[in-house]
């Protein structure tokens, strides 16, 4: 949700708006964790004992603090999690002064001690299973970055080294102890991903159709959407535009508000265009609903959107 709304933001909000910068960086650090991630997810793909992964695993504590694990693999005799950080330059964990340090082109940057984080989250979930051993490791995803100096008593490394770490805590803790699916079941059950949301109005969003392939604004044409710049044409175009203002604005849209919008020609031509939408009537006025899933919405057009 975060990242389909960051996207949306710098889509479609002005960049004069004041915090249009804040959500550029906040999407481009979403897109480096979702990159890091995938990277761990492609070793983690190789492991061939019986186990079962949730990444992004997100939950409340008892004291209602948010912890946020980006992998839990669990097998029959224990548990591990990973701290992924896709960070690029050189590293050194400093474990006294509780950081990480970045040296990039000679800026030497602070982050959040990474080890920390971890050591929370392993002993919130010791708190949930006592009797079963739960371990960690701190990934670093970006194949670049150089770890310099680290401490010698916690498993700090390369997401290339992710098997082997495994097949050397599966050979100390070899006894099954765990039904796999019944604490993959108990963690789900725990599993409350934050919920947050930017709320927009519609004189803060860019107008018009943009096309997917240039980002340039596209003219109505003869029922269709057809970019000036690159000629790519698209009848279902505006299903970008709906999605977006589902996700900024509101969930349901007026035949003026959609005509802003999308600067269309007229109110005629946004309600053929709003036809395949289900429709409520409210205070004298005709709503039109904005599904979820509103690429899927044409029997014609891809169930796999640019945003999912």
């Amino acid at each position: 949700m975060r990242l389909h709304q960051l996207e949306a933001i710098v889509r479609r909000v002005s960049e004069v708006h004041p915090d249009y910068l804040y959500f550029k960086e906040q999407l481009a650090m979403v897109n480096a964790g979702i990159s890091g991630e995938d990277e761990v997810q492609f070793f983690l793909q190789e492991l061939a004992m019986p186990h079962r992964v949730i990444r992004n695993l997100s939950f409340l504590n008892m004291q209602q603090q948010r912890h946020e694990i980006d992998f839990v693999i669990i097998f029959a005799s224990l548990i591990l999690c990973l701290e992924v950080k896709n960070v690029a330059g050189t590293l050194h964990f400093d474990t006294d002064a509780s950081q990480l340090l970045r040296t990039r082109a000679d800026v030497t940057e602070r982050f959040p001690n990474p080890i920390e984080q971890l050591n929370r989250h392993l002993r919130v979930l010791s708190s949930f299973f006592p009797d079963i051993s739960i371990h960690g490791a701190v990934v670093i995803a970006n194949r670049r970055a150089i770890i310099a100096s680290k401490p010698l008593d916690f498993p700090i490394f390369h997401a290339d080294y992710v098997l082997s770490f495994i097949e050397k805590n599966l050979v100390q803790y070899a006894e099954p102890l765990l039904d796999i699916n019944k604490v993959y079941n108990d963690l789900m059950m725990l599993h409350s991903p934050k919920k947050e949301s930017f709320t927009f109005t519609l004189k803060q969003l860019k107008r018009g159709i943009f096309c997917e392939k240039c980002m340039t604004k596209m003219h109505f044409v003869r029922g269709k959407f057809l970019c000036p710049s690159c000629r790519f044409q698209d009848k279902y175009a505006y299903f970008q535009a709906l999605h977006d203002f589902r996700l900024l604005v509101d969930t349901k849209i007026t035949n003026q508000q959609f005509c802003e919008l999308c600067e269309l020609p007229s109110r005629y031509v946004a309600k053929r265009l709003l036809k395949l939408l289900p429709t409520v009537k409210k205070g004298g006025h005709t709503y039109y609903e904005i599904p979820e899933q509103i690429f899927t919405m044409s029997p014609d057009k891809s169930s796999d959107s640019p945003n999912e």
